[in-house]
């Protein structure tokens, strides 16, 4: 098979906030609590506001589509990086260097930040935490009934962050076949996450989130040259405006 070659068509941008339906526990580092703190403190950026790094988001996404498909067999807990260059996974969500035969990453997901309102919501909050609460666990030993109690810190319900996701379109081999149904996987990744959980402590109520807001922007590579703002869509008609606005 020759070798597969790639044109950029343009961009989908998907914009919207992540809802927190349930406290959200995403893991930071210990070394700044001390004794008698909290045990699970949760991460923050260089300013103290909470927030939800892309890889975390990205990479639950992924699980749960490879889920989905198939694509998790054996035991060894490695995550899926096949060589397949048609493997819907590897195409949207990127494969390592040494198996890049699927082309280019198409999905880029940003780290999201809390909106304005939460900040506002975060700063009433009757804690003694900086913009988040805790929430006080009791492991108990099946065997010898010792409690282990332990702190967690979480960010609220009710809590917004605001996210974005890029997914790149390409021409392959210059013969107007693309990838573009691989598009609906992003979504369905979305919609799986939505009745699964993000972060940590999941199976024990964190970590429910909802996607709202959404908006959906197509923009071709003429739209970054004249810098327009591209044309707005919805998710049903995504790859009809797609197809008519890159002309592929």
């Amino acid at each position: 098979m020759p070798e597969e070659k790639y044109e950029f068509k343009g961009n989908v941008i998907v914009k919207g906030k992540i809802r927190c339906e349930t406290g959200l526990h995403i893991g930071g580092s210990t070394e700044k609590f001390e004794i008698g703190g909290i045990d699970a403190p949760v991460l923050r950026d260089p300013f103290g506001y909470p927030y939800i790094p892309g890889s975390s988001l990205k990479g639950k996404m992924r699980y749960l589509l490879e889920w989905d498909m198939g694509k998790v067999k054996g035991d060894d807990g490695k995550p899926h990086n096949c060589e397949d260059e048609k493997c819907v996974v590897c195409r949207v969500f990127g494969t390592s260097a040494e198996k890049g035969k699927a082309g280019p990453t198409r999905l880029i997901v940003r780290d999201t930040h809390p909106t304005e309102d939460t900040k506002k919501m975060w700063k009433n909050l009757d804690t003694d935490l900086l913009y988040t609460e805790h929430k006080k666990e009791n492991i108990i030993d099946r065997i010898t009934s010792s409690a282990n109690p332990r702190d967690m810190e979480r960010v609220p319900k009710d809590s917004e962050f605001d996210f974005e996701m890029i997914y790149s379109v390409y021409d392959i081999n210059d013969n107007g076949k693309t990838d573009l149904n691989n598009i609906d996987y992003v979504f369905k990744a979305m919609n799986l996450l939505e009745d699964s959980a993000l972060g940590g402590s999941g199976s024990r109520g964190y970590g429910k989130i909802k996607f709202v807001e959404k908006k959906i922007t197509v923009k071709s590579k003429d739209d970054y040259k004249k810098t327009t703002e591209g044309k707005t869509t919805t998710e049903d008609e995504i790859k009809k405006v797609v197809s008519e606005y890159l002309n592929i």
